[in-house]
């Protein structure tokens, strides 16, 4: 009798073998262009079914469809809905003057806009339109588009465009599978965003537990320290220890000093991000620090680019408190102004009008210096380039430069 067959996994081969073992496998008679077509189908599915970020999901996704339809150009675009905008994530074969102008467009403006507004395919021969009906593609010497809606549970996240020179025409048994790989890279995007708001959450749940210990015992010494200055003051005040009085006020900015300290660490810790609305969050943090300081603090948000990640936008956020906690504990500043430039890079400036620092406390174990390593450390886990501009009686600035290239999308 003999033993059962048995047939090796997809882990146990190489890839060539496997395409080879794929290839083997499809009905007979398919033609040439058939079987690469239902190759790449095969490796679509497989990038799909992996762990990437969205970016490299997307840029993957795109390069395989236009290998399969043998487009020499196409973009993939991603909905921002709380903007009702949608923006280029990546992009093949397009100019950078074309990047340029329709990386952000407001949904339903042109092709790639409809796609998504109205969750149809979206097909223009170019050759065949009106006069007086113009598109961009066309400038860039484009004969025909396609557009394809990326669809979660019928509703549409995006859109993915084919851009074509020739005269080419999409089979319908085409049109099918692309407007399937749509929905399929619909599911994965918002797969990788479940990925990131679970570590995102676990994350959150850490530092709320660490901020629970903080509680626990810090302030609760504090309290208690709080306490034996009352003490003290009423022995000083009836007579006692009379030597101790002139330590009293000290001891009291101290801990003033620490409570507040505290309070901005666990404020820190329990920041759990909601959504992808950075200038409101940015306003009530300032709000907040306004009313607390009596420094005046004003926010200018500008540029039109696709919100960054919740994780990237907790970042900015945090060296924004950081550079606050700085101007509140040293700076003796009037007034701050918190720029931000969101286009197809990301800068931050956070100016005050305070006192400056000379350039060699930067070397020391100052306060100023550990509250300026904490920045610095942050936006190194952003990828982004981190500086200070400052001098005594000229205020400080505190810059931070993300470029395209490290934006991860929200």
């Amino acid at each position: 009798m003999h033993a059962p067959r048995t047939h090796p996994s997809r882990k146990q081969l190489p890839a060539s073998r496997w395409r080879q073992r794929r290839l083997a496998q499809l009905p007979v008679g398919l033609s040439a262009a058939q079987e690469r077509q239902l190759a790449t189908l095969h490796d679509i599915s497989t990038l799909l079914a992996g762990q990437h970020a969205i970016d490299a999901l997307c840029r993957g996704f795109l390069r395989h469809v236009m290998a399969f339809s043998e487009a020499v150009g196409g973009s993939v675009r991603i909905l921002d809905p709380q903007n009702d905008t949608v923006h280029i994530v990546v992009h093949e074969g397009i100019s950078d003057a074309m990047v340029e102008e329709e990386h952000c467009m407001r949904n339903n403006d042109c092709l790639c806009g409809a796609a998504v507004a109205q969750g149809v395919i979206q097909i223009r021969d170019f050759r065949k339109v009106a006069a007086i009906e113009r598109f961009r593609c066309q400038d860039e010497g484009f004969t025909a588009i396609a557009v394809f809606p990326i669809l979660v549970r019928e509703q549409a996240i995006g859109s993915f465009s084919l851009h074509f020179r020739q005269a080419t025409v999409l089979g319908q048994q085409q049109h099918g599978w692309l407007e399937t790989l749509g929905q399929s890279l619909g599911i994965a995007i918002e797969n990788q965003r479940l990925i990131a708001r679970e570590k995102e959450f676990a994350v959150a749940r850490e530092r709320s537990l660490l901020a629970e210990g903080l509680h626990d015992s810090i302030a609760q010494s504090l309290n208690f320290i709080s306490l034996q200055v009352q003490m003290l003051d009423d022995s000083v005040r009836r007579g006692e220890l009379g030597e101790a009085a002139e330590v009293l006020p000290l001891m009291r900015m101290g801990v003033e000093q620490s409570y507040q300290d505290v309070r901005e660490l666990l404020v820190n810790f329990r920041t759990r991000w909601h959504g992808s609305d950075l200038q409101g969050k940015l306003g009530e943090v300032l709000d907040k620090f306004e009313l607390q300081t009596g420094i005046a603090a004003t926010l200018q948000m500008t540029g039109n680019g696709a919100p960054l990640a919740p994780e990237q936008q907790l970042q900015v956020l945090f060296i924004v408190q950081e550079a606050l906690s700085n101007i509140r504990k040293h700076a003796q500043a009037s007034a701050v102004e918190v720029r931000v430039e969101n286009g197809r890079d990301f800068a931050l400036q956070v100016r005050d009008d305070g006192d400056g620092f000379a350039a060699h406390l930067r070397d020391k174990k100052t306060e100023v210096q550990i509250g300026l390593r904490i920045m610095q450390e942050r936006a190194e886990r952003l990828g982004a380039q981190f500086a200070i501009d400052s001098t005594p009686g000229g205020g400080t600035t505190i810059s931070l430069a993300l470029p395209e290239a490290r934006r991860q999308t929200a």
